[in-house]
């Protein structure tokens, strides 16, 4: 472990200011995961991450403009195009989850839950390659909700809210190279990899068991609820004067976010399977 940052945080420099990291060598590298610029690419990340506010902004003007242009027209069915899309992001997740988690799994399994929190991933490694590209396939996936619009399906506020929040905190997080981010990623690459899988499936017309959607659910959730207990622990250990790699900035802003999204899952969950349930229970009655 190397590198030194007291209250809030410090920003990656090259060879000017080390974060606070935990070192990992990975058994083998892709070239792509060699080559590289992490300078030039945490510094455009440092630079740039307010750019993500503009982008939500526009996201969520477009993507109403265009619910209003498709109200008096036909539903697209893009289904072949839905199918491709969806298996490109669990390709992408599914390969992401499989070369983050090996830095994950060493870090839980070597430190103390503490360090993995405070710590952030080698800047320099092959997991801060895929921390990078995380935070930039969230403007990829900005797309899934115009296949939502054209094909006329329900909009819900979680969708287009859950979009664009988590870009502009995964490029805020990018900025600063959060450390609680290590299991954010990991989270969420996971839970990709399952769900862009299930949307693949069903997009190509097969009937999955109603449990699999609930799974795909529950894990977002259970995702949600761990990111809330993480934001706090963080918290208490910044109180209690323990150098973490987190500004109060982005925790402020993590703990809000997780916090709301934990309640709007599980909203969703009571709608979509315990009161329909319920009502076509009594409806059989």
């Amino acid at each position: 472990m190397a590198g030194m940052v007291m209250d809030e945080y410090s920003v990656w420099r090259g060879n000017n200011t080390d974060i606070m990291h935990t070192k990992y060598d990975y058994a083998f590298k892709l070239p792509f995961e060699e080559n590289w610029d992490p300078v030039q690419v945490h510094s455009w990340f440092h630079d740039n991450w307010h750019h993500s506010l503009t982008i939500s902004v526009i996201y969520v003007i477009v993507i109403h403009l265009l619910q209003k242009v498709m109200k008096d027209q036909k539903p697209f069915s893009l289904r072949n195009w839905m199918v491709l899309w969806n298996a490109g992001l669990a390709l992408f997740s599914i390969a992401a989850c499989i070369r983050f988690s090996e830095e994950f799994i060493f870090a839980v399994t070597t430190f103390r839950l503490r360090t993995t929190v405070c710590y952030s991933i080698d800047p320099t490694g092959v997991a801060a390659y895929w921390s990078s590209l995380f935070a930039l396939s969230k403007v990829a996936e900005l797309g899934d909700t115009i296949f939502v619009v054209l094909r006329k399906r329900p909009l819900i506020f979680l969708h287009w809210y859950h979009h664009a929040v988590v870009m502009i905190y995964s490029w805020h997080a990018g900025c600063e190279l959060t450390a609680a981010g290590r299991w954010f990623i990991w989270m969420n690459y996971t839970v990709h990899s399952i769900m862009y899988t299930y949307y693949a499936i069903t997009a190509t017309g097969r009937r999955l068991p109603k449990a699999v959607s609930m799974v795909v659910t529950t894990l977002q959730t259970v995702q949600m609820f761990v990111g809330v207990c993480i934001s706090i622990y963080v918290y208490s250990l910044k109180r209690a004067g323990v150098p973490c790699q987190q500004s109060y900035e982005n925790l402020y802003l993590g703990f809000a976010i997780y916090v709301s999204f934990a309640i709007l899952f599980m909203k969703f969950f009571f709608d979509a399977y315990i009161r329909r349930h319920k009502s076509r229970h009594v409806k059989s009655e």
